[in-house]
């Protein structure tokens, strides 16, 4: 015996709906649309509150760091600020864009005389630092090697050559020298290179002096993040005095500061949030935004 199965209009229509209508698509992109709107705005402001807390961490921690080591070694010790050079035109001859950096400098003694470009240190044995002069080194190697020395007095730079050269320090004159003048002294010197972009510019004196107190980095240079600079410093990439500007702060060996400073570090996006550092007198170091 057959049996029929009866197969009703309702019944077939419902077997042939086997994916969405247009309306119900539309509404899950939308809703779509909107959870990866939502999660990319929370990306990027994670990311520019990762940035600001980073650059204001670091930055503490080099002017506290720079403090600590003026009073456990016992010397000057400073912070400088400046800009580095992060990108060129097309041309590759032309600056499009800066990194704010910032180093911090021991001292390693101050110049006794200082004739011209030579500086000499005639306390200092220079020669346990750097390398001495060779015979092969000569006066047109120009920058290559040169080492930045920095003016701990006056908070500035110039470039100098990569080696020292033990030199009688001629036409100076002491107050414990006999009429006659018939001794030598011999120090060990640097020599400053000469030229557009050899020496600092802003926020110091370049010019050495004697008594003037020197040092190198003790630490490799750092940089704020991508976008943020020194509201102290020149920030026009196509200025050549971007490159020279400096600003710093000198800490005395009982955490004192030389004279009080101000950094403010500011970010090109107006939703950073940017800091300003305060350093008194007594070496305080206060930050804000």
């Amino acid at each position: 015996m057959r049996t029929y199965t009866r197969t009703t209009q309702k019944s077939r229509r419902t077997r042939g709906r086997d994916g969405f209508s247009l309306l119900e698509l539309l509404a899950v992109m939308a809703i779509v649309a909107m959870l990866s709107t939502l999660a990319v705005t929370s990306y990027f402001s994670a990311i520019r509150g990762m940035s600001s807390r980073t650059a204001r961490r670091n930055f503490t921690n080099a002017l506290s760091m720079a403090r600590q080591r003026a009073c456990i070694d016992g010397c000057r010790v400073s912070l400088i600020i400046f800009n580095e050079a992060a990108g060129f035109d097309t041309s590759g001859s032309k600056i499009s864009d800066l990194a704010a950096s910032y180093v911090v400098c021991r001292e390693l003694g101050r110049f006794s005389f200082v004739s011209e470009d030579l500086l000499f240190d005639e306390f200092a044995d220079l020669n346990k630092l750097f390398r001495e002069k060779l015979l092969t080194d000569t006066s047109s190697d120009g920058v290559a090697g040169a080492i930045r020395l920095y003016n701990l007095s006056a908070g500035s730079w110039s470039l100098v050559r990569p080696y020292v050269e033990q030199k009688e320090m001629t036409g100076v004159k002491l107050p414990y020298s006999t009429p006659k003048n018939d001794f030598k002294i011999w120090a060990y010197k640097f020599e400053r290179l000469t030229g557009s972009g050899m020496q600092s510019s802003g926020g110091g004196n370049p010019t050495w002096k004697a008594g003037d107190s020197y040092g190198i980095e003790v630490m490799p240079v750092q940089s704020l993040p991508k976008g943020f600079s020194f509201r102290e410093l020149n920030a026009n990439a196509s200025s050549d005095a971007s490159l020279t500007d400096v600003r710093h702060v000198t800490f005395e060996p009982d955490g004192s500061a030389l004279a009080a400073a101000t950094f403010t570090v500011e970010s090109q996006d107006p939703n950073a949030k940017g800091a300003k550092f305060t350093i008194n007198k007594r070496g305080e170091i206060q930050v804000s935004n």
